[in-house]
Parts: structure tokens; sequence; C-alpha cells
């Protein structure tokens, strides 16, 4: 049990400075012509980035629509070195900064992502979301209006810091280590007590 706190203690310790965690927002959503669909998730850093959005760390899920076949494909973000300022492919300019709570969860530049071979642009304007595509069967500009069935900045989960972790390990540790001592208490008050040669028992 000592060997356990000493590593519960080691981790928290190493690992604390890692930094504070990341935020991942679920997605659903369609095209308002019902030619794509998606569903997956975003996660974000947790702290605003310069822009006053969040910088987007991965993207993960599946696209469903033409050329994909019943299973759809596997969405992944395009990387930004720039991010959170603008980033520009020979058809798509886009940052990868995600707004939770704002009227609209992109901008007009919005998350890139690849699926299936093409490129695919979430985007606002106004208060519209839209989807852009290189996919020959989708629309390519201004892109494909998008609604949500579970609105993305509604669904929010919290991914605990490994600092969290090792100090839920750690408090396990303890709690073991504070049974055991009062077990071991317990068993001695029980256990008959010598007697002594010329003593009463």
């Amino acid at each position: 049990m000592k060997q356990a706190v000493k590593w519960a203690l080691a981790a928290a310790v190493g690992l604390g400075p890692l930094g504070a965690n990341a935020a991942t927002y679920g997605f659903d959503f369609s095209t308002t012509d019902s030619l794509f669909s998606a569903t997956g998730s975003i996660t974000t850093a947790d702290t605003a980035d310069a822009v006053g959005g969040y910088d987007v760390l991965s993207m993960s899920g599946t696209i469903f629509g033409p050329s994909f076949g019943p299973s759809g494909a596997a969405i992944a973000l395009a990387p930004n070195s720039s991010q959170p300022f603008p980033a520009n492919t020979p058809i798509y300019q886009y940052d990868n900064v995600y707004f939770p709570g704002g009227p609209t969860p992109f901008d007009g530049n919005g998350i890139l992502f690849t699926a299936g071979g093409y490129d695919y642009n979430l985007y606002s304007v106004g208060l519209m979301n839209y989807l852009s595509t290189d996919n020959p069967a989708g629309v390519y500009f201004p892109g494909a209006a998008i609604a949500f069935s579970d609105p993305v900045q509604d669904s929010v989960m919290s991914a605990p810091e490994p600092s969290t972790w090792a100090l839920v390990l750690l408090g396990f540790a303890g709690l073991g280590l504070a049974a055991r001592g009062k077990t071991r208490r317990r068993e001695a008050a029980l256990a008959p007590q010598p007697v002594r040669v010329g003593q009463r028992a």
C-alpha cells in the first residue's frame, strides 16, 4: 500500500504541470437538402485563444452521403499550424476555432476536416451554419445550410486532466491505508491478552 501511495504522489507531481483539461463537444448535423449528415465529437483546448474562441485539437466521427456507402467515412481534423489564425488550402481558408455557447459554433473561416478523400468545411455566416465540400456529389460554394439535431454547444463533456486522475488514485490509496490501520487496531483490541505468571486472568 505504501508503494501505491508513493506512485500516486509521483504521478500527481509529475503530471500536474501538463496543463488544464480539454473539453469535448458532441455534434450531430445534416444538410438541409439531406445530402450529407454527420455525427461525432470535437475536442478543444479549455482556455480561450487570441480570437476569443477555443482551438480545436481533434475531431472524430462519421459523415454519411454520396460515394461513402452505408457505413459512411471517418472524419479527421485538417491540421492548422497557424491556429487560431487562418490557414489556406487551394480551395479553403479555415482556422479550426470553435465558439461554444456563442450564437454560432463557427466563424466565417470555420473548421476543416477530411473524410473519404475529400475536404469539408463547417463555417457560419450571420446566424446560419454551412457545410462546403470538394466532394463532386456535394455543393462546393457557397455550401449547403446545415441543421444540428443535437446542438454542439449543448453536448459538453469534460475530460479530466492527468493530475486529477493521480489525485483520485492518491485518495483511494489514503482510504485504503486508513481502513487497513483501523482493521489492525480492531484486531489488536479483540485479540486475547497474554496472562503473565502470578497475574490473575
